[in-house]
């Protein structure tokens, strides 16, 4: 509970950040869509309403009123809101008799009036013959462009927090050195961190290269010294548990530079990427004794990168 208590105090910024990307997803594909929807069904409603209204009072004063002039107001009333209305000037005019009948205040006689009044109105309305152009719906349009926007600061804030989550562990790493050797189940620190070196001496001997073992220079040990050619390297062997930092890559770099050899670094769980960068650096200004980095568990993985930088150096030779 301590250790679980302590990596949420910890990592209490990454989880703010992972609810805030989960947030804009929701939001984005599933409650924009439906508020734009829930907006546009609001202005119809209330074009609705306005058009039943001004109809209602026309036919009530007995006013001059034709399939023509709804046809206008209800184009009218599209253009004002931007909306695509639902209902015909017929289907409006059914409507509008339905809420005068069912209006108990309104005496029989005059509703009877009114009733004939829409039936000969509506017996003048003949349905178009080709669909009629409705104003352009910019509802699906305002749904997408809202959804992918919000998409995309999502995506973007994912990609922010894995790439935050990469640094801080590589930023951990450099301060740290990660000089922490690889515990397993099974074993101890000392005799994986042996497996492992001595694998890399069976590849060196594999392959021709092996000069010597623990091979000292500048009163400091290292794990291997090989020859491919007139090359030298310098190669020393880690076995981690996190990436490699800065720290250790650079003493290594040191005793490398001071011997006027080549240096490899073989390391099993690879190197941050500023390591990267310094080693890139380095090798600018090395000439023909570069540092390189190989990184693998395996046998067969450090082997081909192994092979291939000592072919490169007799090609070179």
């Amino acid at each position: 509970m301590k250790y679980l208590f302590e990596w949420i105090i910890k990592n209490l910024w990454n989880l703010f950040g992972v609810l805030g990307v989960l947030g804009m997803f929701y939001f984005s594909l599933l409650h924009v869509p439906e508020y734009v929807k829930e907006i546009t069904t609001g202005k119809v409603n209330v074009v609705h309403e306005s058009l039943l209204d001004d109809v209602q009072e026309l036919l009530f004063y007995d006013k001059d009123l034709s399939i023509s002039d709804i046809s206008s107001f209800i184009k009218g009333k599209e253009l004002k809101q931007g909306v695509v209305y639902s209902y015909n000037p017929d289907e409006l005019l059914v409507q509008a008799q339905e809420r005068f009948m069912g209006n108990k205040f309104i005496p029989l006689d005059k509703r009877e009036q009114l009733l004939q009044k829409i039936k000969a109105i509506r017996s003048s309305y003949k349905p178009p013959k080709t669909p009629q152009q409705k104003p352009f719906d910019w509802t699906a349009i305002l749904t997408l462009l809202f959804s992918g926007l919000g998409v995309l600061v999502g995506s973007l804030g994912a990609m922010s927090i894995v790439r935050k989550l990469k640094q801080d562990r590589e930023t951990e790493a450099d301060i740290v050195s990660g000089d922490i050797v690889v515990t397993q189940n099974h074993g101890s620190v000392s005799m994986v961190a042996f497996e492992y070196e001595k694998l890399v001496g069976g590849v060196l001997k594999e392959l021709g290269v092996l000069e010597s073992q623990e091979h000292v220079t500048q009163g400091s040990r290292i794990d291997f010294l090989a020859k491919s050619g007139d090359s030298e390297y310098l190669i020393e062997v880690k076995h981690y548990r996190k990436l490699l930092g800065l720290s250790t890559a650079r003493d290594f770099m040191y005793q490398v530079s001071k011997s006027g050899k080549g240096g490899i670094l073989v390391v099993s769980s690879g190197v941050t990427q500023r390591t990267k960068e310094l080693i890139s650096e380095y090798n600018k200004v090395a000439g023909a004794e570069e540092f390189h980095i190989v990184t693998g568990e395996t046998k067969n993985e450090v082997k081909e990168q192994l092979a291939h930088i000592f072919a490169a150096s007799t090609s070179n030779n």
